[in-house]
């Protein structure tokens, strides 16, 4: 679908392999993997996701728009789990 290839893989398939190749370290990484944990609510990669943008957040500086966002869609994916 975005290369040169077709890929016929599920979406959610294709996310969590590229969430591999994510910069670690840096608010976008935060914010992609809170959106990947909950769409893999239910699963047994939540978990594991959610645990390494929690982690990864704790160690980034704080206060800017992107640190808000991402700090939001953390939160946001904590409570989803939660209701799991």
């Amino acid at each position: 679908m975005f290369g040169r290839f077709r890929d016929e893989r599920p979406p959610l398939q294709r996310a969590l392999e590229a969430a591999s190749a994510l910069k670690p370290g840096t608010w976008e990484s935060v914010e992609s993997l809170a959106q990947l944990a909950i769409a893999c609510k239910g699963t047994p990669d939540a978990g594991r996701i959610y645990q390494t943008a929690y982690e990864t957040a704790a160690e980034l500086k704080p206060g800017t728009y992107d640190s808000v966002r991402a700090l939001a869609w953390l939160h946001r994916a904590g409570e989803e789990l939660r209701s799991a």
